[in-house]
């Protein structure tokens, strides 16, 4: 090979890269502007030009999410794992279209693993596990890993929330009050410090009548009557009659119950 020829490829080499690297720029301009068409386009030229970066693929497989073709957003994300196999971020995006577009959970469950492997202390890529063994219904290896999350002060209120619901129907009601309780204590010092929230105020309404159900669980009817009570929540007169009419049935369906 002729040094001419060395010199020719390094240039072909570095002047791709710079119009990968342009094309990255003129997508997030287009995409923040709100044009999907022009930001699209964008991204395409530029995974054309730079054959060893994932980065312009994750960004078309995001535009492929907003406009609603999310078989194809995890096409694109597959081929991207494939162009920078020691990249985390690839199976993360595609976990999670797994999980929450396509409701494929074992596919989910595969890639947040495979993003595992490439960064074990992905705090993100544990919680987002977890979740997806629950909506699998395997309570087991989901507790596990929340569990382990804990132990290193990782886990949010939703996982301290979640863990705490896992207990209350794997026949442990104690432990899953206190743990919601501790979610609830997390959750009144993000309100005190961020504000007041609709979304944050509906969870901790939500974890009062996780409480109330930890009881039922226990046969503490009375508890968990004065609880869904004075509970805001819609649901809550449908729950206290229940309660009141078939307590026995209610804690079947309870301990029946999906988390998600």
């Amino acid at each position: 090979m002729s040094a001419g020829f060395l010199v020719a490829a390094l240039a072909l080499l570095a002047a791709s890269l710079y119009l990968s690297e342009h094309y990255i720029e003129e997508y997030q301009r287009l995409s923040a502007a709100g044009d999907v068409t022009g930001a699209m386009k964008k991204a395409k030229l530029a995974a054309r030009f730079d054959p060893f970066d994932s980065d312009a693929l994750e960004a078309r497989a995001y535009l492929l999410q907003r406009q609603g073709k999310d078989e194809e957003a995890e096409r694109v994300l597959r081929i991207a794992a494939e162009r920078n196999p020691p990249d985390f971020v690839s199976y993360l995006a595609l976990g999670n279209i797994q999980m929450y577009q396509l409701n494929d959970l074992d596919a989910a469950v595969r890639s947040y693993n495979e993003a595992l492997e490439r960064n074990p202390k992905l705090i993100l890529g544990k919680s987002s596990l977890a979740q997806a063994y629950i909506r699998q219904g395997n309570q087991e290896e989901a507790r596990k890993v929340y569990e382990d999350l804990r132990k290193t002060n990782d886990l949010t209120y939703q996982g301290l929330y979640d863990l705490g619901r896992i207990y209350v129907r794997s026949g442990r009601p104690e432990e899953g009050v206190r743990t919601i309780k501790a979610a609830q204590r997390r959750v009144d010092d993000d309100l005190r410090a961020t504000g007041q929230s609709a979304v944050v105020q509906g969870l901790r309404v939500s974890m009062d009548l996780a409480i109330a159900d930890a009881f039922v669980m226990q046969r503490e009817y009375g508890r968990a009557r004065r609880i869904v009570s004075d509970s805001p929540a819609e649901q809550a007169p449908a729950i206290l009659r229940l309660l009141n009419t078939d307590p026995e049935g209610y804690r079947e369906s309870v301990a029946n119950s999906a988390i998600y």
